[in-house]
Order: C-alpha cells, then structure tokens, then sequence
C-alpha cells in the first residue's frame, strides 16, 4: 500500500474513501493534513513561548510570597 499522508488518521480517512471518489478529494484531504500539523506546530511554539515569557517574569516582576517559614517568624517577632 502506498502511503499519501504523514498521519495515519488522514490516510484511513483517505482509504475509506471508495476507491472511484479517491482522486477527486486526494487535493482537500493533503490540505487539511498540512492545515492540521501547521495548526498544532503553531500551538507548540505558541505555548512554549507563553512559557518562556511567564517564566521570564515570574521571578522578576511578581512580588515573591514569603515562606511559611518567614511568615511564620516575622509574625511571632
């Protein structure tokens, strides 16, 4: 079996096509392939650098929560 797709859900979807309709849908199911993994390699890059930037400013920005330690201590002083 030649394989068509970089997924398997695109390609059994293909393969469920009956095999007369095949070339005509061949063009829109490659596309909504390639939308797909554009679409999730976009999230995983988006998610990442929101990541990145919280991190970046977590530490920097926030004001820093005392300890239970420190609350602890500066309260009984």
């Amino acid at each position: 079996m030649h394989r068509e797709f970089s997924t398997a859900f695109w390609q059994r979807a293909y393969d469920s096509l009956p095999a007369q309709v095949r070339g005509q849908y061949l063009t829109q199911i490659k596309a909504a392939e390639r939308w797909e993994l554009a679409l999730g390699d976009l999230i995983k890059v988006w998610s990442r650098a929101k990541n990145a930037v919280l991190g970046f400013f977590k530490n920097s920005w926030l004001p820093r929560r005392p300890s239970k330690s420190e609350a602890s201590s500066s309260s009984s002083g």
